[in-house]
């Protein structure tokens, strides 16, 4: 039984000539996607089975930069994805020296963006350097560019039309796709690891595409003091308390932000996370956006039930 090139699944089908099985056929040609209810246990197990010397591309979004599972794999290149939507002065150095303060053991990290093109030369220059066999792996969580990545190598240095199913929705590529690229070098993307409290697993499909970065972010800047609050749409509701702070908002350009006045309840029937941030610190909210701020601040943020809000040092 035949797999599909767009997802990894059999195509249960009795033409084997079949290419892409019909799910993918329906999302690529008409933009219908139906949901496949798979554990996260069933990805993970396929990760387990990746050769332990095999090198590995760990993608993932500079917008959330999840890397919970990158210590899984000795051969790492972490590949930061999505250079493109952060704003063209935040410079690749920062961002390589940001990450390896972490507390991860890597070959090598690359800054790319897989739409512009950009660093792509690059980070094939590191795969034919550190490769230790014919198989390169690709990881990440859902949503990271992983497949996106695939594509565009395949495009740019192989001159193929094979093409994975990529798509805003999480968990499009549901098993392992082995793509031959020449007698040296087979690429291997494998499903996007799924964070159930991240924002994109909590939401309505419809609102995948308002929320999706699609061009450069501008970032936001408020100046806050005392006691007040921030509506993200009809999202997320941030009461603050603070001196002398300001609040940088890294999210879609399109996504309404307004001030809330004192009296102003809206959002308050979502549950609430606490959050104390020492200085230069940001929280980000998965596949939302991420909030910079200088000084510390007390937090009240009001979300959907099973998103969690993480904090980290400033990334910019």
């Amino acid at each position: 039984m035949s797999k599909c090139i767009g997802c990894g699944i059999e195509i249960k089908d009795k033409d084997e000539n079949k290419e892409i099985c019909n799910r993918c056929f329906r999302l690529k040609n008409y933009g219908e996607y139906k949901v496949v209810a798979k554990d996260n246990q069933e990805f993970l197990t396929i990760l387990d089975d990746i050769e332990k010397d095999a090198l590995v591309l760990y993608v993932t979004s500079l917008f959330n930069l999840n890397i919970d599972y990158i210590n899984k794999f000795k051969n790492v290149i972490l590949v930061l994805t999505k250079k493109d939507i952060l704003p063209k002065s935040i410079k690749d150095e920062k961002l390589i020296n940001y990450v390896k303060n972490f507390n991860i053991n890597v070959l090598d990290v690359e800054v790319i963006s897989s739409l512009k093109n950009y660093n792509l030369d690059s980070l094939m220059n590191k795969i034919n350097k550190y490769k230790t066999n014919n198989n390169v792996y690709v990881v990440g969580n859902t949503n990271s560019g992983k497949s996106t990545l695939v594509n565009k190598i395949i495009k740019n240095y192989y001159n193929s039309n094979l093409n994975i199913t990529t798509s805003l929705y999480p968990s499009t590529t549901l098993d392992k796709i082995i793509i031959k690229l020449n007698d040296d070098l087979n690429i291997i993307d494998t499903p996007g690891i799924v964070d159930y409290h991240s924002f994109i697993h909590n939401i309505d499909l419809s609102l995948l595409k308002k929320i999706t970065p699609k061009k450069e972010i501008k970032p936001r800047v408020y100046q806050i003091n005392n006691k007040g609050s921030i509506l993200i749409d009809d999202l997320v509701r941030i009461d603050y308390e603070t001196t002398d702070n300001s609040m940088v908002i890294y999210i879609a350009n399109n996504i309404k932000i307004s001030i809330a006045g004192k009296q102003n309840d809206k959002l308050r029937e979502l549950n609430y996370q606490e959050l104390k941030l020492d200085k230069n610190m940001d929280i980000v909210i998965p596949d939302l956006c991420f909030i910079k701020f200088k000084n510390e601040v007390n937090l009240k943020i009001y979300i959907k039930d099973n998103v969690i809000v993480k904090k980290r040092a400033n990334l910019i």
